[in-house]
């Protein structure tokens, strides 16, 4: 695995701490991860990742259920394709575990456990570790219009996180420079992507801030975004709200110019719909 770069120096709040005050009870996220590490199951269980982007990614799950899972107001789900020892370790952190059979290809039985779950126990986002644990996120999170963020382990993007990447959108976090400049010399846009250096074999303070960094990443996709309308709405809105005008003279002849009201001056927002209250001077349209 590529010794992965340094972040800049500077802290980032924790999941926990960022979250804290939210009126929402609690942040529920998924994680899923394609394989479990490699002294577990054979290799062959998961063709499309090395044993060492598989100690890559469980091991950045138990960090981030570590890190952030004890706040209170988060939550973790961690689906795996396997019970045992791994499972063990995440149920003690206070993640929930959820098995399910993640080969390449999703089965359906698969992404109707994860539907399932995105709709029944309120899942704001999801987090993916591994192609095969990418393209079953990218499909559920497609169905349940769930935000979805995938981790890429080793030294370049591989067909299947790429392809996920391009038909749902989904967010990307890379582990390594190569990784990272290689997403970008395939044309993948910087705003939806990051470098997030991790190193399973490391517990330092880079590793840390990245910890950091994907949590931060995570409360964000899970904030809904304000809609292309609900903004239309509130840029009109807002300015009759806040536009200070002198009163209207009653005797005023119609169509008289409106001047700003001075700082000092009592302050009147008079609004007139003509539409809705024709005014007794103008005869009704229609009559019955």
């Amino acid at each position: 695995m590529d010794r992965p770069a340094q972040r800049r120096p500077g802290a980032t709040p924790t999941l926990s701490a960022v979250t804290a005050g939210n009126p929402v009870p609690s942040l529920h996220v998924v994680e899923i991860v394609g394989a479990v590490p490699s002294d577990e199951t054979a290799d062959e269980a998961c063709p499309l990742a090395t044993a060492s982007d598989r100690l890559g990614a469980t091991r950045l799950v138990e960090r981030l259920v570590e890190r952030h899972g004890s706040g209170g107001n988060v939550r973790f789900t961690v689906v795996c394709p396997a019970d045992g020892p791994y499972a063990e370790r995440l149920r003690a952190l206070g993640a929930d575990i959820v098995i399910v059979a993640m080969p390449d290809d999703p089965p359906w039985h698969a992404i109707q456990v994860l539907v399932g779950l995105i709709r029944n126990k309120q899942a704001a986002v999801l987090h993916a570790h591994l192609p095969n644990a990418h393209r079953l996120a990218g499909l559920a999170g497609g169905i349940t219009r769930t935000p979805v963020l995938a981790t890429v382990q080793g030294a370049q993007m591989d067909m299947p996180d790429l392809e996920v990447h391009r038909l749902i959108a989904s967010q990307l976090s890379l582990v390594t420079e190569a990784s990272y400049f290689h997403a970008l010399g395939l044309g993948l846009s910087p705003e939806r992507i990051s470098l997030d250096p991790f190193d399973a074999d490391a517990d330092d303070e880079a590793a840390t801030q990245s910890l950091d960094a994907i949590g931060q990443r995570l409360r964000l996709l899970a904030t809904p975004a304000e809609s292309r309308g609900a903004a239309q709405a509130r840029a009109l809105v807002q300015p009759l709200a806040q536009e200070t005008v002198a009163p209207v003279a009653a005797n005023a002849p119609r169509g008289a110019r409106v001047v700003p009201a001075a700082a000092a001056d009592p302050v009147a927002i008079v609004a007139v719909l003509d539409e809705l209250e024709p005014s007794p001077a103008r005869a009704p349209v229609f009559k019955v």
